[in-house]
C-alpha cells in the first residue's frame, strides 16, 4: 500500500514531536528538515530547561492539556530510559485580586491536582528565600517541575532515527510550490536542490513569516532573555530545597544543570513580559537596560541574588499570536499543508501533545483534544483567499 511522503520543516520540539508521533502511528516516510542543527543555539526549543506548570488562571483547557502532555512526557521517559522531567513543585506568589493566582488554585483543585494554599507564616518558615511583602496569596503545586529542554530534543532525535525517520540538518527551505493539487508539493532547498512531499508540516518557530508571508499571520516576534545566577548556597537554592516559582511575570527554577549532571549548576530566572520586536535572522543582542530591570525585580523578590553572580544571559525569541493561543491548522487553500505557530513562551511543555495533534491533522484523523480554539479562522481576515501558491 502506498505510503505518503511526509516532510516536516523545523526540528524544534514541535517538529520533532510531530515526526515521532507520525512514526509511532505507522507512517514510514517521515523526513525532518532543519535549517541549522537539532538543538542549535538560536532555536526557541534550545536550552537548559523549561517550566512545566499547570497554572493558567481559570482556563481549564490549558491546565487539562498540561495533564495530558505530562503523561506523554512520562511515556517518552519509559521508551527512552532517560530522565526528561524533574519534579520541583511550584510556588506561586500572588494577590487575591490579581485574577490569576486564586483562579489557578481553584482550577487545579477542580482537576484533582490538590494544590496547597499556604499561610504567610508557613511561607516565611519553609521558603525564606523570598521577600513576601508585596504578596498576600501563596499556593504550592507539588506536581509542577522542569523539563530538560535540550536533552528532550536530543532524545527525540534519537528515537526518530531508531524508528526509521530521517533528519537532514543544515538544510534550509527557501520556498515551496503547490499550485497543482494533483501533484506533489515541491520544496525548494537552499542548495538549489528540490524535494517532493505528499504532506507538509511547517513548524518553523520565529521563522514562520519566511514561508507563510502570504497568510499575513498576525504573529509578532519578540526578544526575550534568560538569566542564570551562580554562587548561590545549595543549602537554600538546590533542587528539593527551593521550588520553581511564579511571581507576577517573573518565573524561575532551583539550581540545576542538565539531567546528565554535567555543566555548571545555576539558578535560572526570567520575565515573561514580551520584549521588543526582533528579526529572527538578526544577530542576538543583549539589552543591558532590560537585563538591569529584570535583575532588579528578581533581587527584590529573592534578596540573596544581590550577592550572586549573573553568570550568563541568553537571548531567545517568542512567536506570539494576538490572543496568545496557539495556531494549529491546515492552509486555507491547501489542506495538505499543516502548520503550527504562536507557540513560544509556553509551548515547549505541550510538545508531545502538539506533535500528536499535528500528526492527526496530517493523517486526517481525530486529534486527542478539540482544537477549534487553535484554528486560524478565529482571527479576523488572517489571509488573502485568492492566493493559491507560495513562490
Amino acid at each position: 500500500m502506498y505510503q505518503q511522503r511526509i516532510v516536516i520543516v523545523g526540528a524544534g520540539i514541535v517538529g520533532l514531536a510531530t515526526a515521532y508521533a507520525l512514526l509511532r502511528q505507522g507512517m514510514q516516510h517521515v523526513t525532518v528538515l532543519e535549517q541549522a542543527t537539532v538543538d542549535h543555539g538560536r532555536s526557541t526549543s534550545h536550552g537548559l530547561s523549561r517550566l512545566l506548570r499547570f497554572e493558567y488562571g481559570n482556563d481549564h483547557f490549558y491546565s487539562e492539556m498540561v495533564q495530558l502532555s505530562l503523561k506523554r512526557w512520562k511515556n517518552l521517559e519509559l521508551v527512552s530510559g532517560r530522565t526528561l522531567y524533574t519534579r520541583t513543585g511550584l510556588l506561586a506568589l500572588g494577590n487575591e485580586d490579581d485574577n490569576f493566582t486564586l483562579p489557578s488554585y481553584l482550577t487545579l483543585n477542580e482537576l484533582g491536582l490538590s494544590p496547597e494554599r499556604l499561610s504567610r507564616r508557613y511561607c516565611r518558615q519553609h521558603f525564606p528565600q523570598f521577600d513576601l511583602d508585596t504578596y498576600d496569596l501563596f499556593t504550592y503545586n507539588r506536581n509542577a517541575g522542569l523539563l530538560h529542554a535540550s536533552y528532550c530534543l536530543r532524545t527525540l532525535k534519537e528515537l526518530i532515527l531508531e524508528l526509521g525517520g530521517k533528519i537532514f540538518e543544515n538544510t534550509p527551505i527557501t520556498s515551496f510550490s503547490h499550485e497543482n493539487m494533483l501533484r506533489p508539493i515541491r520544496l525548494h532547498l537552499g542548495n538549489d536542490d528540490e524535494m517532493q512531499a505528499d504532506r507538509l508540516v511547517l513548524a518553523t518557530g520565529p521563522w514562520v513569516h519566511r514561508l507563510l508571508d502570504d497568510l499575513h499571520l498576525p504573529i509578532r516576534l519578540t526578544r526575550q532573555y534568560l538569566l542564570y545566577f551562580a554562587n548561590l548556597p545549595a543549602s537554600s537554592f538546590a533542587l528539593h530545597k527551593f521550588p520553581a516559582f511564579l511571581a507576577d511575570n517573573l518565573y524561575g527554577f532551583p539550581l540545576h544543570n542538565t539531567c546528565a549532571q554535567d555543566g555548571p549548576c545555576w539558578l535560572k530566572a526570567a520575565s515573561h513580559d514580551f520584549g521588543p520586536p526582533v528579526d529572527p535572522d538578526a544577530a542576538p543582542v543583549v539589552d543591558a537596560e532590560i537585563i538591569t530591570g529584570i535583575t532588579k525585580r528578581l533581587c527584590k523578590l529573592m534578596p540573596a541574588l544581590k550577592q550572586a553572580e549573573l553568570a550568563r544571559v541568553e537571548a531567545c525569541m517568542y512567536d506570539v499570536s494576538p490572543d496568545e493561543n496557539f495556531i494549529l491548522d491546515c492552509l486555507p487553500y491547501d489542506q495538505r499543508i499543516v502548520f503550527a505557530t504562536g507557540l513560544s513562551g509556553h509551548g515547549f511543555k505541550f510538545g508531545p501533545l502538539l506533535g500528536e495533534i499535528l500528526s492527526n491533522l496530517v493523517r486526517d484523523t481525530p486529534p486527542p483534544i478539540a482544537i477549534e480554539r487553535f484554528r486560524l479562522t478565529r482571527l479576523a481576515h488572517p489571509w488573502r483567499p485568492q492566493v493559491t501558491s507560495v513562490a
